[in-house]
């Protein structure tokens, strides 16, 4: 069924996207960037390399209950877990389980108990982007021009969906007596964790795992830097976007530019295509015209924006991937 409502998703937005580039004079986009001007270029560059460093530093900070890394090999299974992420669609936590694989075989530890930690720092981040997530669904309800009777609707509707879905997720947790892996277990994520992964033993090995999960996700310290370092992470891959528009010579709310790329990386999460590619970029085409930027503007920022994305991703992660199976096997 979920695969099912991705695809139907999936067409949806592709169906749109056909639509968009249909209207898009691609002569006048050549035009626009070849005036561009390439010291933003670099810093849209250096500002998403920089967020990539420091997403690995909060994860440094999230494990080291359980372990010590040195960061340049945590730097190096950070990249390579997202290389993963981006190649498999879906909710991008393929990664995490590799992740979890390198470090508890270069450190000797149990890889379950790696994982906890792992695991309890990505939903650290994800929380993060939720919120990033929410306050841009509310900019787009309240900044779309319909009637006030209309916005206040909307607005009701989201903020019941929200206080449903916390409703649902602390009565699944208290039903579990707050026991995060029978919350796991009850929806089915330990269960895909042990067929699709080398972790492998999740279930024999449940305390090491509960522990290090308890530890990371309920340690004040470490909750307080995982989301001020993950506020940093964002704030960086906005200001990313932002410089494509000081490229350009384009004028743009950072606010904006924050709501697009919250709101694409929704779209990339919840895509059945790999990394979201093609329905991303898409429908972060369709946000930018929504609030007034040109589409030829548009599609240069939204697709420059993925290819930095895509090169971390995609060509540094899979060096990364490569260097750990030389190193480790």
């Amino acid at each position: 069924m979920k695969t099912r409502w991705r695809i139907i998703f999936g067409v949806i937005f592709l169906i749109g996207l056909i639509y968009i580039l249909g209207k898009i004079n691609f002569s006048e986009a050549y035009q626009i960037l070849q005036n561009t001007k390439p010291k933003f270029l670099v810093l849209a560059f250096v500002a998403y390399a920089l967020s990539m460093i420091i997403f690995s530093l909060r994860g440094m900070i999230s494990v080291r209950k359980i372990i010590e890394p040195d960061f340049w090999f945590f730097l190096n299974t950070t990249l390579a877990g997202s290389f993963v992420n981006v190649v498999t669609p879906g909710a991008q936590v393929g990664g995490e389980p590799i992740r979890a694989y390198y470090l508890g075989k270069k450190y000797s530890k149990p890889k379950a108990k790696v994982f906890g930690a792992v695991l309890a720092d990505r939903i650290i981040h994800g929380l993060v982007s939720l919120f990033f997530v929410i306050a841009s669904l509310l900019f787009i309800l309240t900044y779309i021009p319909v009637s006030r009777e209309m916005k206040i609707i909307f607005q009701t509707i989201l903020f019941f969906l929200l206080a449903f879905l916390a409703l649902i997720f602390f009565l699944n947790m208290k039903r579990t007596k707050f026991n995060i892996i029978k919350f796991l277990k009850k929806i089915g994520i330990v269960k895909k964790i042990n067929n699709g992964s080398k972790i492998g033993g999740v279930e024999k090995h449940l305390g090491n795992f509960t522990t290090s999960f308890k530890k990371t996700f309920f340690n004040k310290k470490t909750l307080f830097f995982g989301i001020l370092f993950s506020f940093a992470v964002w704030l960086l891959d906005y200001l990313s976007a932002y410089f494509l528009f000081l490229s350009l010579e384009v004028r743009i709310s950072f606010f904006l530019v924050i709501v697009v790329t919250s709101l694409g990386s929704l779209i990339g999460d919840l895509s059945p295509t790999p990394g979201g590619i093609g329905l991303v970029e898409g429908f972060m085409i369709f946000l930018y015209s929504l609030v007034g930027i040109n589409l030829p503007t548009a599609i240069i920022v939204s697709v420059l924006s993925r290819l930095i994305v895509y090169f971390f991703y995609l060509v540094v992660g899979w060096i990364s991937l490569l260097y750990l199976e030389k190193t480790l096997g």
